[in-house]
């Protein structure tokens, strides 16, 4: 069995909205569908889904990386040799994040279906049988909007709210106030700022906001402030999740000897199995939890999220939720039947490599040139 040949297909799919961050505007999502063929008839599936306001890696380069640098070094190998490819794929070319991930992705999805088990199979096997926590994130917009995309949420039996926030202290805190008011004792609020904060100004701002009862602070400071993490992390309460700032293992072992956090958000779409694996083993050393995030993927990257999830034993599932299906954000998904259950839960069967089928079709429509 060899690898033949690996595609990258650009798409874009309407988000159901434009959704704001602190870092800028999500208008829809540029994805690349990552097809690893083999001689035997056999691809693997895996798909890279960058945020451009959060990350280096955009869809042009992503589709320029996989095609010139990482392709060369797969094509003509075994796909089972998969430490070997590993290794060869993080050497092809530094940085790129969101392409290594898509590959990596997609070289698990093969061998699960060579091997006949399912991905979580390969990573070691099932830690919990349902993850049924699913999460709803609160958008930047005025605090009755925000509000009421959270009570809307609630009213569907969400629970775990992710409440962006970062482009101004004193609205952010009516914004978080409002969504507290909205979701009441019962639902467990979050707070991203998205690198919004400078070290100045966090401080008094997310003190103010520590009243609200929040799980956690997720990424407050710009991601290479990691003394000013630590400094933050002295001065509150309320736990510190690092995410920007902790792309790779050495971020996060440097994260953690600094007490600049005291939780990590791993993201399968950045990290690919591979990282994030390397990424909670760390983390686990140091006695520390991690959350699961997402970068609005598509189906076959939220089936990745789902298989780690379903996995990992160091994630904080009851705070940090899961990411569900993709057509709660898009209009149109880019497989054929998600891995959410109807009464949207994730449980996973035993259907090999991530357990998802590719729409043809729906790859034709949304592809770009």
């Amino acid at each position: 069995m060899k690898i033949t040949r690996i595609e990258a297909v650009p798409v874009s799919i309407p988000l159901r909205r434009t959704f704001n961050i602190a870092s800028g505007e999500i208008p829809a999502g540029r994805n690349v569908i990552i097809l690893v063929h083999t001689d035997g008839g056999i691809k693997g599936l895996g798909e890279a889904s960058p945020i451009a306001s959060t990350d280096a890696d955009t869809q042009r380069s992503i589709v320029d990386v996989i095609t010139h640098h990482i392709a060369p070094r797969l094509v003509g190998h075994n796909p089972l040799e998969l430490p070997r490819l590993l290794s060869a794929l993080h050497g092809a070319i530094l940085g790129n994040s969101c392409a290594k991930a898509g590959v990596d992705i997609a070289l698990h999805d093969l061998v699960g279906k060579l091997l006949g088990v399912p991905v979580y199979q390969l990573l070691g096997g099932r830690f919990r049988d349902v993850i049924d926590v699913q999460e709803s994130d609160i958008w930047i917009d005025t605090p009755d909007l925000m509000a009421q995309a959270a009570s809307e949420a609630f009213a569907r039996g969400v629970r775990a709210f992710e409440v962006k926030i970062g482009t101004d202290p004193l609205m952010d805190i009516d914004r978080v106030r409002a969504v507290r008011q909205a979701v009441g004792s019962e639902g467990r609020i979050r707070i991203d700022c998205n690198e919004g904060y400078s070290a100045g100004t966090a401080t008094r701002a997310l003190r103010k906001m520590e009243v609200f009862d929040l799980d956690y602070i997720e990424q407050p400071l710009p991601r290479w402030d990691f003394e000013g993490m630590a400094r933050l992390a002295r001065s509150l309460d309320t736990p510190l999740c690092a995410d920007q700032a902790a792309y790779t293992t050495n971020d996060v072992f440097r994260l953690l000897s600094m007490a600049a956090c005291s939780l990590v958000c791993i993201k399968v779409p950045k990290s690919g199995f591979h990282g994030a694996a390397a990424i909670q083993a760390v983390c686990e050393a140091a006695g520390v939890k991690c959350t699961l995030g997402s970068m609005l993927p598509l189906g076959i990257g939220a089936a990745a999220i789902h298989h780690f999830g379903i996995h990992a034993r160091n994630i904080d599932m009851h705070s940090s939720g899961i990411y569900g299906s993709a057509l709660e954000y898009y209009v149109d998904d880019i497989v054929i039947q998600s891995t959410i259950d109807s009464d949207g839960a994730v449980r996973l069967s035993g259907a090999p490599g991530l357990g998802v089928t590719l729409d043809e079709g729906k790859l034709a429509r949304y592809a770009v040139p």
